[in-house]
């Protein structure tokens, strides 16, 4: 929930900032650093309102800071008497560690980006004096390091801020709202009021919670344990969610005469439910029994299949109450369950390559331009121009709409070159003395670093206007024209690689939705080739993934009729990999049939629709395994129901196939 405008925690997150970007400049002018006002940068694009992201972000800054430095000197060392191969290399690493920034979807993306940015400040400025690289490099560790230094003591002095609380409560409205879902379908099993884009907000809210990871583990007053509860209860909701899916599909497709012979046991799971117990070991055990292959109908394979995958529900869904319990306390978990905990890890998100390629690219374009450019007219504010397309690029080039955000960051830009000029031609000639200095900063600062509470471009604002301005340690007069020169070139950066990303990369939400869909069209025709509980475990995941990574995007499609469709393929893809493991085993007619399911599988990948002849198949596969040895293997069973529930949710009734 965002502030009003004068709420004291606005201020405070303002004062915090102000003070610690003023520390971090005095000492900065003191100790004789040659660039104070990357101090006073630092400070104020590290802090947060949080203690976990100001300490994640600190150390993610820190270490790419210094492993900039690294690289530069390593570059410089190599290149020193070629200033050509010299900008060259210092690009292509650049764009090198700005796909990674994109690759890698955890907080640890900061540090790649301010690494690739960091050697850009090192390098491009100082390209014809490397003889003073090395000096160049120790100043920018040394002032980025004061920043730092200089936020986290502020913020351990001044009202420091846990982000325990709100991800405690939101961990656990996320497992009463998939309890609440489970609950539903139990109750009305004809069908339930949680729509797809609610699953998908659920998974997607699941998913997220890996992006605190870092936040957490940096976190002083979360607790270890808490940490591994809070990760061991996302892993069982992103199993819970699949589930529920699966037991809501099959109920609403029984018939009220079979509905009625379940309804004791529906009961009975709402009681455990509610009581977060587990099923006991005989839990639905009629539904369960065997039958002659000639008793077996459609209704009685529905509803053995239901019974087992409600005894799985139940078993995560009581993990889910007992862990929700001792979140927060000391409360001890059973002896099983908090070893599995200290086990557990965070859900993994995957790399995604594909934008990495394009926003490494992209920098290429752009940096190669505007270098090009430099080396034409020997412009002396194309090193400015160089890091602010960069800059765009490295934190909007990846997004679905990166052509308009870098267009909002020009607006965001402008702002800010009015604003640094109001400050260096108004405010800082009137600072005649260091009081006055102060107050002028405070004027700046304060009111963007409150705004910045609901609006995080106002911290860019006070970034691009000090790098601009270049804040020495004393007042220098410079001429408008030098600074209308600077902004310009920040203008010149910036469209370029507006241009470079539009040029190079395909935007919009309907793309990514597309690409997904390739993708797990490849990764299920994978799994009817080969699969281990491996391969199922791990498409799982990057179906779940890209779920997630969907949820935000699902204004922008059809978000019923394309939610509903990701969770058939995440269903249907788990059912084939269940099913191709399985048939492994076996030899004859059941394991023809089932290859003769996947072959079809392979030939229709591309159709929207499965076809009547992969229903006749997998109708006929049934039969093999009702009348053969597979009858009882509940793998190939559920693998066979599931995929036909998946795919014919309302076709008839399964029937023998002679």
């Amino acid at each position: 929930m965002t502030p009003p405008i004068f709420h004291h925690r606005r201020w405070l997150f303002a004062f915090k900032t102000f003070a610690a970007a003023m520390i971090a400049y005095t000492v900065a002018v003191h100790i004789g650093l040659s660039q104070p006002y990357w101090a006073i940068v630092t400070a104020v694009v590290v802090m947060d309102p949080f203690t976990g992201a100001i300490r994640s972000k600190a150390v993610y800054r820190f270490v790419g800071t210094v492993a900039a430095g690294i690289i530069g000197l390593t570059l410089a060392g190599l290149f020193a008497n070629t200033s050509l191969l010299l900008i060259i290399s210092t690009g292509i690493v650049s764009a090198v560690l700005f796909g990674i920034g994109w690759m890698d979807r955890s907080p640890r993306a900061y540090g790649f980006r301010l690494c690739g940015l960091t050697l850009i400040i090192v390098i491009v400025p100082e390209i014809s004096h490397p003889d003073a690289m090395f000096s160049h490099a120790i100043a920018r560790v040394c002032e980025i390091g004061l920043g730092i230094i200089a936020c986290s003591m502020v913020d351990s002095i001044v009202a420091p801020r846990s982000i325990r609380d709100s991800t405690e409560d939101k961990l656990r409205k996320m497992v009463s709202d998939g309890l609440e879902w489970f609950d539903d379908v139990l109750h009305n099993p004809e069908g339930s009021s949680v729509s797809s884009q609610d699953r998908m907000r659920m998974i997607g809210e699941a998913t997220d919670l890996s992006m605190l990871g870092a936040s957490l583990r940096y976190d002083p007053t979360v607790p270890r344990r808490d940490r591994k509860i809070a990760f061991a209860i996302q892993q069982r909701l992103l199993r819970l969610i699949p589930l529920v899916s699966a037991v809501e599909d099959r109920l609403s497709n029984l018939d009220s005469d079979h509905i009625d012979h379940l309804r004791p046991y529906l009961e009975e799971a709402c009681r455990l439910l509610a009581n977060g117990q587990y099923p006991p070991a005989n839990f639905m055990a009629t539904a369960i029994r065997d039958l002659e292959p000639e008793d077996v109908t459609w209704a009685f394979m529905t509803e053995r299949n239901i019974a087992r995958i409600i005894t799985e529900t139940l078993i995560r869904a009581a993990e889910l109450k007992a862990l929700q319990s001792a979140l927060g306390t000391t409360r001890n978990l059973s002896p099983e369950l908090e070893q599995e905990v200290s086990k557990t890890r965070q859900f993994p998100l995957l790399p995604d390559i594909h934008t990495a390629w394009g926003v490494g690219v992209s920098v290429l374009l752009t940096y190669g331009a505007l270098a090009l450019i430099w080396y034409l007219t020997a412009w002396p504010q194309a090193a400015t121009a160089i890091l602010i397309g960069c800059v765009s690029l490295a934190f909007m080039g990846g997004l679905d709409q990166a052509g308009m955000a870098i267009i909002s960051f020009a607006t965001t830009a402008l702002l800010s070159a009015v604003l640094g000029g109001i400050l260096y031609f108004g405010l800082l000639p009137m600072a005649t003395e260091y009081g006055a200095f102060l107050l002028a900063m405070a004027l700046f600062i304060m009111p963007l670093a409150a705004w910045a509470i609901s609006n995080r471009g106002a911290i860019l604002i006070i970034a691009m206007a000090l790098s601009v301005l270049q804040l020495q340690g004393s007042y220098i007069q410079i001429g408008f024209d030098t600074y209308f020169e600077g902004s310009f070139a920040s203008f010149v950066g910036l469209f370029t690689a507006y241009y470079s990303v539009v040029l190079l990369r395909q935007l919009g939400a309907h793309h990514v939705v597309t690409r997904f869909t390739r993708q797990f069209r490849r990764d299920i025709a994978s799994l009817t080739r080969h699969a281990s509980q491996h391969d199922r475990d791990l498409y799982v995941a990057r179906a779940i993934d890209r779920i997630g990574a969907l949820t935000s995007r699902m204004t922008a499609i059809d978000s019923e009729k394309e939610s509903a469709l990701l969770m058939t393929r995440l269903r249907a893809g788990a059912n084939i990999a269940d099913l191709r493991f399985a048939i492994d085993r076996y030899s004859g007619e059941i394991r023809n049939k089932v290859e003769q399911i996947f072959d079809h599988i392979r030939g229709e990948i591309n159709d929207t629709t499965a076809s009547p002849e992969l229903l006749s198949r997998i109708d006929q596969a049934l039969t093999a395994a009702v009348y053969g040895p597979a009858s009882k293997d509940p793998h190939v069973m559920r693998g066979l129901i599931g995929l036909r529930f998946a795919l014919f949710r309302t076709s008839p009734p399964w029937r023998p196939v002679s």
